[in-house]
């Protein structure tokens, strides 16, 4: 059960899913399956595609080495030249409990004309009906035809994936959904913020409702917006719901208002005698969808620990940065971890502790769980960060936009990257145009493969004139406002 020498849960869960109601895992079986090479990414053994196999054999028990090997080299899975995990995930998704997926429906899924969006196959669109059909098979495809071209999912005159994305969520796992319903919870007036129709306040409700239905108490709804809880400095605070909905994710609607009410008496949250929004926000994040905090003592607790202080001052950009590597994982137990990571000598810059280098780790890291040492000691140790002989935070801080939330950079992947980048970009430390406008197109989507830069390369650089990497501007052009070229490309 160990990962990289350390226990890991996730690996024993994966393994026990597919034996659900089919008695204890037996050791010989298991080390077997844990041996099987096409568990390998990049040389190393990779959890996440064992998990997505897991979840199709769900109570089916151990498949057949030969069937997975077989699955993994379908052409199917290749999405701009690449495997895609996401593709495969998403067919798993809908296979959940139900044993292997079929070529042949695969396949035929794939090439529907409805999953095209401005004549490219759109996988985001894939994956909001797999949503729906979590363990329940394959759509069919009258069906998601029928429901794409319903006149209720028009924002503005235009077709809005987020609000369709908002009932996929409340109805995952449950089944495609009906039109009369969500027509019912659009025409709520509930929803209405200076008379204009909120998606944002939808979204809020409809994440406390994930996986749980279509809401259909709309009286219910108007008695909590009325609660006076969510008013800070007398008005309506949509960030406030939010942080509250955050940690009662598919958990369904608030109790009372009492039991919010109470959580927001709690003294912990000021700072400089004034209620600290960010402070609260930083704690719910750690408790997303795992139901509302209960104990104030252990709130204070964590705030009390001394490894808060940067120069005897508490830092809540430095709890921040924990707590976001702990999104969804519960609150923080180990102070004694926390304050080894920090006296890790790769932190320093010009011999000083630099928490935007901390920070700039911590976000690829988002939600999986606090950092080990020797994998960030060896990142920040590759050459391809020097610029002008110097260790360029700046240029990690560009890349750690693709990575967030999608574990740490892998080298091999970033030289074929910087390789196709002109030379110019990395020599000039003030002006990395180039490479800012490629980053923000691939953040969505992580590190880009060579092949796909490839087939891309024309389009990008025609938008991106040669005098942008050999320009003697000032800092000005790092500001954070969006470049021209990238609006030209997103044109």
């Amino acid at each position: 059960w160990k990962i990289e020498g350390e226990f890991s849960i996730e690996l024993l869960r994966t393994v026990a899913s597919m034996l659900s109601g089919r008695g204890l895992p037996e050791k010989e079986p298991t080390e077997n399956l844990l041996s099987w090479s096409c568990w390998q990414v990049d040389g190393k053994f990779n959890i996440e595609l064992l998990r997505i196999f897991s979840s199709m054999m769900s109570g089916c028990g151990i498949p057949q080495k030969e069937k997975v090997e077989a699955i993994l080299a379908w052409p199917c899975w290749q999405v701009d030249g690449k495997f895609s995990f996401e593709l495969l995930r998403t067919f798993s998704s809908m296979s959940n409990g139900r044993g292997l997926i079929k070529q042949a429906e695969v396949e035929g899924v794939i090439t529907w004309p409805c999953w095209q969006v401005d004549g490219k196959f759109s996988i985001e669109l894939l994956r909001i009906f797999s949503s729906m059909m979590n363990g329940c098979g394959i759509p069919q495809k009258e069906k998601v035809e029928a429901i794409l071209a319903w006149p209720c999912w028009q924002v503005d005159g235009k077709f809005s994936f987020e609000l369709l994305r908002t009932f996929s969520s409340m109805s995952n796992g449950r089944g495609l959904i009906k039109q009369p319903e969500v027509e019912r919870v659009l025409a709520w007036p509930c929803w209405q913020i200076n008379g204009k129709f909120s998606l944002n306040l939808l979204r809020i409700f409809s994440s406390m409702f994930q996986g749980r239905g279509l809401l259909k108490d709309e009286a219910r709804i108007n008695a909590i917006l009325a609660w006076d809880c969510w008013k800070i400095e007398g008005e309506f605070s949509i960030d406030l719901l939010h942080i509250f909905s955050s940690m009662m994710n598919g958990q369904g609607l608030f109790d009372d208002e009492a039991q919010v009410q109470a959580i927001l008496a709690w003294n912990c949250w000021k700072v400089d005698g004034n209620f600290s929004l960010p402070l609260l926000r930083t704690m719910a994040s750690m408790m997303h969808c795992r139901g509302l905090l209960k104990d104030e003592a252990e709130i204070n607790a964590i705030l009390a620990w001394d490894c808060w202080k940067i120069e005897g001052e508490f830092s809540i950009g430095l709890l921040r940065t924990f707590s976001s590597m702990s999104s969804s994982r519960g609150l923080l137990k180990d102070e004694a971890r926390i304050t080894a990571i920090l006296a890790w000598e790769c932190w320093k810059i010009d011999g000083k502790f630099s928490l935007p280098l901390l920070r700039t780790i911590a976000s690829m890291m988002a939600g999986r769980g606090l950092l080990k040492e020797a994998p960030v000691e060896q990142l920040l140790s590759w050459p391809c960060w020097r610029v002008n002989g110097k260790f360029s935070l700046k240029l990690l801080q560009i890349f750690s936009v693709m990575m967030i939330g999608r574990g740490l950079l892998k080298q091999t992947a970033l030289e074929a990257f910087m390789a196709w980048l002109p030379s110019d970009h990395i020599t000039r430390d003030k002006e990395q145009t180039c490479l800012k406008v490629a980053c923000q197109l691939f953040k969505k989507t992580g590190l880009p493969d060579p092949k796909m830069l490839a087939d891309i390369e024309a389009t990008l650089r025609g938008y991106i004139p040669d005098e942008a990497m050999t320009s003697d501007e000032d800092e000005s052009s790092d500001s954070e406002d969006e470049p021209q070229e990238m609006v030209q490309i997103k044109a």
